[in-house]
């Protein structure tokens, strides 16, 4: 099975090792967001997105979940 972003091996829930971990920051972090600015988890995937500091392979995972979330997901 190959990733969900890339061509790599998926590992779990589809993604390669690298989007995996992009993915468990992504949620580790949401509470924290939540609470320091009353952020829905679509506004916090956007703003993901548009930060200059957030690596590459997070933006990538942020936008898998926005696509997926308005159901235009292959």
């Amino acid at each position: 099975m190959k990733c969900k972003i890339c061509s790599k091996d998926a590992q779990e829930n589809g993604f390669c090792m690298l989007h995996l971990k992009a993915y468990q920051n992504i949620i580790d972090k949401f509470d924290v967001w939540k609470k320091a600015s009353d952020t829905f988890w679509s506004q916090y995937l956007v703003e993901i997105q548009k930060n200059s500091l957030t690596g590459e392979w997070a933006k990538e995972v942020a936008k898998y979940l926005i696509k997926e979330e308005n159901g235009n997901v292959k």
